[in-house]
């Protein structure tokens, strides 16, 4: 047998010159050497030869042919079929590629490839395969094509990549690629990698993980372009440490057990923060800058250790949602759709007084993070968020819950909670809303904060139906500040809730030149809180009244019992019955104390609020209630004031 394939060796080096390929058949393995660039083959003691730096045992090949296919250098082609996969290596890496088969599970080490252009391989799938697999080691960047694989490894990862360089797994266009990982095995994720992943391509890739992630990553994670559909998870959608980049493409995850995305810093004390380009970056953050990611979460809360652990839409140490259209439906008790930022918790207990129950406070320290939305120049992403889930062991289910300081440049928010504990937006730290449309329909509090709330540009449309609209709790001058930016905040739960809270009529400033227009309960009376009356652990008091220090502009509170009616369009307007805001209700409400400051307003000037059954037609902005730049006039007088 080896004469005889030592004589069709020689035979295939007599016609080289004239063939187009010299293909070598070692089992399931076929090496394809360019004939022309085969070169001297170096034959060791008759047990071995050596074909462009590639030594093969001579009994282990089974044919050597010659062809006219053509070579696609650093390729190697993976087919699975069935219980089987077919490999074809390009023959000017076939010396750095060393394979092992396994029926149709695939191991591949990777050496040095700096010799080959400085180039990467790609290694394309294609094919089906109810028991199969690639896992892939080395220490050199390369590339996993998906040209149309459906693979399913009921005993492991699909794909198992211990090689901590970067990876790019590519969906080939027009293609759609399946990958499903068994059940109570040890793997991390369907798709794993101990380094970087950047995933691509214009094809689709299907992910579902039975045992853990359906993808997880040690270092970061990119996507570009990839429609990429993770269909289920026993844990999280995708993971990874460093930071998450989607830069384009369409990401739906469905079916999780945890969380949708979750990205978390790499050790410990090694926040380097954001940096250029994200080289080198270890920072926690989740970054959206196009594309659409839609997550829809059902997961169930747990108890673990004492605490409740409920599944997140998105989880990180800080989100930087620049672009893009983001979707988050939630319907998990206690789920959050956004979670962001850490901090140590310490809450205090705090004795009644003046016939008032005793109640806790709860500081936060050490806080780390940050939570921005769009970008400085007002452009952003489109974020519309769902949240149908109820409180949980006392813990609520919420839209976005930010332990870290909050602030939005731009874009568009449409946000909807359902129940009890249910909020829009919180922060523990501060929320800064500086620019884009902003609407939230909420039965718990529309935004809330432990400390200030500013709103100094863009639009802001807050209504509760079960508690305050905007509330904040910093207990200071500044709680709640109107700047250039317009805020229209209402409840229709009556009572002691409120459109502005923050403890003090006093702690709420105008700093420039916006809009704020508020209807709500008086909250007892008196002058605690916006409306007044004290509460446990806040900062009301009677001798406050209803003044605001240092305005920039007029305003004016509303004492007077005002019934506000659903289908009706109210016009703030000045004594000449020039239009200053004209504003609508998605539902009737009571207001026994209202806060009206609007563009134009002027100290010691009157003017007054009437009603039509009309809406206005002429407004340059319409936003969920509010008609900006409208020359609308009322007819049905509901009050008058005098701005202070």
């Amino acid at each position: 047998m080896k004469r005889t394939l030592l004589y069709s060796i020689a035979f295939v080096l007599t016609i080289a010159a004239t063939g187009q390929t010299l293909n070598v058949k070692v089992g399931n393995i076929t090496y394809q050497f360019p004939a022309s660039l085969t070169g001297e083959m170096i034959y060791d003691r008759g047990k071995t030869v050596t074909i462009m730096g590639k030594k093969l045992w001579l009994d282990e090949i089974e044919e050597m042919t010659i062809d006219d296919t053509a070579v696609k250098d650093n390729n190697v082609s993976i087919n699975y079929d069935g219980s089987t996969a077919n490999i074809t290596i390009a023959g000017n890496v076939a010396q750095y590629v060393d394979v092992e088969t396994n029926d149709a599970h695939v191991t591949i080490n990777q050496t040095n490839t700096a010799l080959v252009d400085d180039d990467e391989i790609t290694y394309a799938l294609s094919g089906t395969s109810s028991d199969g697999s690639l896992s892939l080691g080395g220490k050199f960047k390369c590339t996993v094509s998906l040209a149309g694989v459906a693979l399913t490894n009921p005993s492991g990862a699909v794909i198992n990549i211990t090689n901590k360089k970067r990876i790019q797994i590519s969906a080939k266009k027009g293609t759609e690629n399946t990958l499903i990982d068994g059940a109570d095995g040890e793997q991390k994720g369907c798709i794993y990698s101990k380094g970087q992943l950047q995933l691509q391509g214009n094809g689709t890739l299907n992910v579902t993980g039975n045992t853990a992630h359906a993808i997880k990553s040690g270092d970061y994670i990119e996507v570009k372009n990839l429609t990429l559909n993770i269909l289920s998870a026993v844990k999280d959608g995708v993971n990874c440490n460093k930071y998450f980049l989607m830069k384009s493409g369409n990401v739906t995850i469905s079916g999780v057990g945890d969380d949708g995305i979750q990205t978390e810093l790499e050790g410990d004390d090694d926040n380097t923060g954001e940096t250029e380009d994200h080289e080198d970056e270890n920072s926690g953050t989740l970054y959206t800058d196009g594309g659409t990611l839609t997550v829809n979460n059902s997961a169930a809360p747990t108890i673990e250790d004492g605490d409740v652990k409920s599944g997140k839409g998105l989880k990180a140490l800080s989100m930087a949602l620049n672009a893009g259209d983001i979707t988050i439906n939630m319907s998990g008790n206690a789920s959050k759709a956004i979670s962001c930022g850490e901090g140590t918790k310490t809450t205090t207990s705090s004795g009644g007084g003046w016939g008032m129950p005793g109640g806790s406070s709860t500081t936060w320290t050490d806080v780390t993070g940050t939570y921005t939305q769009g970008k400085p120049d007002g452009t952003g992403p489109k974020l519309t968020i769902k949240q149908t889930g109820s409180t949980y062991s006392s813990s609520s289910a919420k839209a976005i819950r930010a332990i870290c300081p909050v602030t939005i440049y731009g874009g568009e928010t449409d946000i909807y909670t359902k129940s009890s504990g249910g909020e829009g937006l919180e922060s523990k730290t501060s929320i800064d809303i500086e620019g884009g449309q902003h609407y939230f329909k909420c039965y718990d509090d529309c935004i809330n904060s432990a400390g200030k709330i500013t709103f100094n540009g863009g639009i802001t449309v807050c209504y509760s139906t079960g508690n305050d609209a905007v509330d904040s709790n910093a207990g200071t001058t500044g709680a709640i500040t109107i700047g250039n930016g317009v805020a229209f905040a209402y409840t229709s739960k009556g009572g002691v809730e409120e459109g502005f809270d923050c403890d003090d009529n006093s702690y709420i400033q105008i700093t420039g030149t916006g809009i704020g227009i508020s209807a709500g309960g008086s909250q007892g009376g008196g002058g605690g809180g916006f409306g007044g009356g004290f509460r446990p652990g806040g900062g009301g008091n009677s001798s406050s009244g209803y003044t605001i220090s240092n305005a920039q502009q007029g305003y004016a509170f509303v004492t007077s019992s005002i019934s506000y009616s659903r289908g009706r369009y109210y016009t703030l307007a000045d004594a000449s019955g020039n239009n200053l805001v004209t504003y609508s209700f998605e539902a009737s409400c009571s207001s026994n104390l209202a806060l009206f400051t609007a563009t134009g307003m002027v100290k010691g000037s009157s003017y007054n609020v009437k009603y039509s059954t009309s809406a206005p037609t002429d407004a340059t902005t319409e936003w969920h209630g509010l008609y900006l730049g409208s020359t609308h006039k009322g007819t049905s007088s509901v009050t008058t004031m005098t701005a202070k």
